[in-house]
């Protein structure tokens, strides 16, 4: 390793343990609460060091939500590729978002609300570039995986694939987020697991684009 790629990887490293820290304290006490100085305290480097690495704590928020969606965008694409059935490729994209979800919620929650109707893509930062290009791109993932139904005669013919992709989105969202707040509840009512309810659930989703339940 040359010194530059060294100094590269020391840097890398610094900015994972500052965003880490971050991370945690916003789950504890949430961003509005959260300060450079606590994120300072917990991550142990300065202001200073912080401020070397990040304009903001704004800025370490987008870059926690890029590296969210990145893993998210690798993880639909690694089921899409490894997959050739339909149902197989639905599945791991269905346990893409789950990860997503658990292992990312701020990257999760900050892109479900986030509201870029209005934005002026020329005056944000690289990174808030970078997430609405990533977002774009996922969804051109899931588009074409919905095309490649209706194309295999799975998927119905009057499925648009794109706003189908907002639909199935937001319906996945929300079936992770019930089990998360009731799952136990649910489970215990129906003498079922967690993952049967969501298994069921996923089916269900699927089933509004097929031509043939399942």
């Amino acid at each position: 390793m040359n010194r530059q790629n060294k100094k590269e990887a020391i840097a890398a490293l610094h900015k994972e343990q500052i965003m880490k820290a971050a991370e945690r304290l916003f789950s504890e006490k949430g961003f509005a609460q959260t300060t450079i100085n606590d994120i300072s305290k917990a991550s142990e480097y300065s202001r200073r060091t912080i401020y070397t690495y990040y304009e903001s704590k704004e800025d370490i928020l987008h870059h926690i939500v890029e590296k969210g969606l990145l893993i998210l965008k690798q993880n639909i694409e690694e089921s899409i590729k490894l997959n050739e059935d339909f149902m197989e490729q639905y599945k791991g994209i269905c346990i893409a978002m789950s990860k997503y979800q658990k292992d990312y919620s701020h990257s999760a929650n900050n892109v479900n609300s986030a509201n870029s109707a209005n934005l002026d893509f020329n005056s944000l930062s690289d990174t808030v570039k970078h997430i609405l290009v990533l977002g774009t791109e996922i969804n051109n993932l899931l588009a074409e995986f919905i095309e490649g139904g209706k194309n295999k005669g799975i998927v119905h013919p009057d499925v648009v694939p794109m706003m189908t992709v907002y639909i199935l989105w937001s319906n996945i969202d929300a079936l992770l987020v019930l089990v998360q707040t009731k799952g136990k509840f649910i489970a215990k009512q129906f003498s079922i697991s967690e993952k049967d309810f969501l298994d069921y659930g996923f089916r269900q989703i699927i089933n509004s684009i097929l031509k043939e339940r399942v």
